[in-house]
């Protein structure tokens, strides 16, 4: 996931007259949202909690996850990254504006020269070849997550595609910062230090940043029917975001797992 600085979007009190919790000054931080964001939040709260709960993360924060299950894991999100790749690369035929551009050329850089790094070095210590990796089964629950979002992609405007991309990264800032304080005592010797490392930053969160900002500005002034809309479509990302760590906590392919033996 790239990261990139603020631009102080929102700065200007009165567009979050609305939502007084939010403290422009203090800038945008997972205790500090601006009014449509902290909606987003809001609606996907239960799935969100329910996904930082589950046993992937648990374990993995206590440093006792079969490497096996994180194996998975790190294939499957391999090739997720190349389809959200796709969806960044699809972005720009919807926008005109360098800035936008820009950011979505610096995802696709990060996702081939630094996430696919690690996702490499991990496989390779696991002994996965680079071949295994890119030939590698996608799961029906990556397969159905990443479909959404290039369905989106394809069919969406600019703000619906930032909506879909803005779970995949807020959600990995928010575990991994939660990860890292919560297990702070042990992660010197947790194997997996390493991953939360990477989801922890201050830097990684800016992409959030980058992505809450330039959704709350689109979103002035547009109606219910539409607000309910782009918050379906984050309830979904939340949705498949959960998924995705649960299927690989199970190593499941199919629906079923007796369907696994079909291929």
């Amino acid at each position: 996931m790239a990261t990139m600085a603020s631009d102080n979007i929102i700065d200007n009190p009165s567009d979050s007259a609305f939502d007084p919790a939010f403290d422009p000054a203090k800038g945008i931080r997972l205790d500090n949202l601006p009014p449509f964001a902290r909606r987003l939040r809001d609606a996907a709260d239960m799935v969100w909690e329910d996904g930082y709960n589950q046993p992937f993360l648990r374990e993995l924060g206590q440093g006792t996850l079969k490497q096996e299950r994180f194996a998975f894991y790190l294939l499957q999100d391999y090739r997720y990254l190349a389809d959200y790749a796709k969806v960044h690369a699809l972005a720009l035929t919807k926008t005109n504006d360098p800035e936008v551009m820009r950011f979505m050329v610096n995802v696709q850089n990060a996702i081939f020269n630094v996430e696919s790094s690690v996702h490499r070095k991990y496989m390779a210590g696991y002994g996965v070849s680079e071949e295994e990796m890119n030939n590698v089964r996608q799961s029906a629950f990556a397969r159905a997550y990443t479909s959404d979002i290039l369905a989106i992609a394809y069919g969406g405007d600019l703000l619906d595609i930032l909506v879909a991309v803005l779970p995949c990264a807020w959600v990995y800032a928010d575990y991994g910062q939660r990860l890292a304080k919560e297990f702070a005592d042990t992660l010197d010797s947790n194997p997996y230090q390493s991953w939360v490392d990477m989801y922890k930053t201050e830097e990684f969160w800016q992409s959030s940043v980058w992505l809450i900002e330039h959704i709350e500005r689109m979103v002035q002034g547009l109606g219910e029917e539409r607000l309910n809309e782009l918050e379906e479509i984050f309830y979904n990302g939340v949705q498949n975001e959960y998924m995705f760590w649960a299927s690989a906590y199970d190593m499941q392919y199919s629906w079923k797992p007796q369907w696994d033996g079909r291929r």
